[in-house]
């Protein structure tokens, strides 16, 4: 019952090609306090979640290390002067983010119909005393492995954090500049500061910089390795938001530029305007967040951290963890189903027949000499008709 249950709410918090952005008050101004989902096919706003220019009451939590601590209802805004850096966790369907010149991680509570905001005042998010922008969060992140990152802008200050119910976190320290990245620092101001981190299947980020360029991070090792510049932007254009859509490609907003949004390809780096449903300008936006990552620079494939329920088959945890993950299977007509999974090469790795009578989960258990990366899964029922498709990412 309670993995049904959980089924349920991912199941419903999908939101593939949509995305949670900061946006500015009034469309050409310059406060980052809106909370607002935008849709990522045209850019179109679908609804405000937050605005100072319409005010609600806000319920705060307030926690540390040992849990809640207290409680309170208030008018103020959980955005206070600004954000600069947001996350979005499927898992648990809250929306990460702290506030520019603050010292604390929020969430804001998705799964209620109030204004739902948690603050965690734990000591180890905080990046020191705010006497200039270095140490400002302005990039932020759930990556494939569950945890969240945030970003300084001098690239010093590495944070990591769980999102479990006792959470975490972490200070990793400094990145570190790529043997390859010659005369780009990923902590140099003029090239390397603000923008946002997205996150890919294998666990690395994506660090997109207000000055366009694009670094690759390795986490575990800190290691930035600089790719290149976004190409085909106007001159003017600031990267402030990035987010994955569902083709892959990364959607990005300006805090400065409001004519329209882009969307860049990750294998070339080459930039393209979306096409509006109307002629006007867009909101501008300091951030952006979702839960969708990218497979790989070289293939522009997108994964999901949600569940993805097609056809009463849902596969978890996706990402897969120590090469186990269950099938869920919903009310499927009575009969034999054959379960295969195949590698990113076509090679197949598992052939499984199971006899479905009702809502049951199969467990999969892949080799133990299977390699990091992309897998797929077809079901397909007695007659070798395909009932279900799709990826998962075994880290």
């Amino acid at each position: 019952m309670l993995i049904t249950a959980l089924f349920t709410v991912k199941s419903q918090a999908q939101t593939t090609n949509k995305a949670y952005a900061i946006t500015s008050e009034t469309k050409g101004t310059y406060n980052w306090t809106a909370i607002r989902e935008i849709d990522l096919s045209n850019g179109n706003i679908i609804r405000t979640l937050y605005s100072n220019t319409n005010p609600t009451t806000v319920n705060y939590n307030f926690i540390n290390s040992e849990g809640v601590a207290n409680r309170s209802l208030q008018t103020s805004s959980p955005t206070v002067n600004g954000v600069a850096a947001a996350a979005y966790d499927a898992k648990t369907n809250r929306l990460y983010f702290t506030p520019m010149w603050g010292t604390d991680l929020r969430y804001v509570d998705l799964n209620t119909n109030e204004m739902s905001v948690v603050i965690n005042n734990d000591a180890r998010f905080s990046t020191g005393k705010r006497v200039d922008e270095s140490n400002v969060i302005t990039r932020m992140v759930i990556a494939a492995n569950g945890n969240g990152y945030a970003l300084t802008n001098d690239g010093n200050q590495l944070i990591q954090f769980t999102t479990d119910r006792n959470p975490v976190i972490t200070n990793l320290g400094a990145l570190i500049d790529s043997k390859n990245n010659q005369n780009i620092s990923v902590h140099a101001q003029c090239t390397s500061w603000g923008g946002d981190l997205i996150g890919d299947a294998y666990g690395n980020l994506y660090l997109f910089t207000y000055r366009n360029h694009v670094f690759k991070i390795n986490p575990a090792t800190r290691i930035a390795e600089h790719i290149g510049v976004i190409k085909n932007l106007p001159a003017n254009f600031t990267t402030n938001g990035a987010a994955v859509d569902t083709n892959g490609d990364v959607f990005i907003t300006s805090a400065v530029v409001n004519e329209n949004y882009y969307k860049v390809n990750l294998s070339t780096l080459n930039a393209t305007e979306i096409i509006k449903a109307d002629n006007e300008v867009v909101y501008n936006t300091s951030d952006l967040a979702n839960s969708n990552l990218a497979y790989s620079a070289a293939k522009n494939v997108v994964v999901s951290n949600e569940v993805i329920t097609k056809n009463n088959i849902s596969v978890y945890p996706n990402p897969v963890v120590n090469k186990t993950f269950a099938i869920q299977f919903d009310k499927l007509t009575t009969g034999n189903y054959s379960v295969e999974i195949s590698d990113v090469n076509g090679r197949r790795v598992i052939t499984k027949t199971v006899a479905i009578n009702g809502t049951q989960n199969e467990k999969i258990n892949l080799p133990r000499a299977s390699v990091s990366g992309l897998y797929f899964i077809k079901v397909l029922n007695s007659n070798g008709k395909s009932v279900y498709y799709d990826k998962v990412v075994v880290q």
